[in-house]
């Protein structure tokens, strides 16, 4: 992830965005928590699910990624039924 998409993170806690993980793998998370100091920067977030009236959580637990891990992250599109 670039130094802008970075920052942009630190800026969404308690939104939503698009990660995308080195390995390829696409996510929309709600930013709960982000640690950009020590050994391991890393983050913690809540899987969702877009739904034509919000976003849904999936499942109870969270994820903790390291931020490392992560290649992007995006502005989450919109969604389908709300306005733009």
């Amino acid at each position: 992830m670039t130094e802008a998409e970075r920052e942009f993170l630190k800026t969404q806690i308690d939104e939503v965005v698009l990660l995308e993980t080195v390995q390829g793998d696409r996510m929309l998370a709600q930013i709960l928590v982000v640690f950009d100091e020590g050994e391991t920067p890393d983050l913690f977030c809540l899987e969702v699910l877009a739904t034509s009236s919000g976003y849904v959580q999936q499942g109870t637990a969270g994820h903790s990624i390291l931020l490392a891990d992560i290649a992007s992250v995006q502005p989450a599109p919109p969604i389908v039924g709300e306005p733009s």
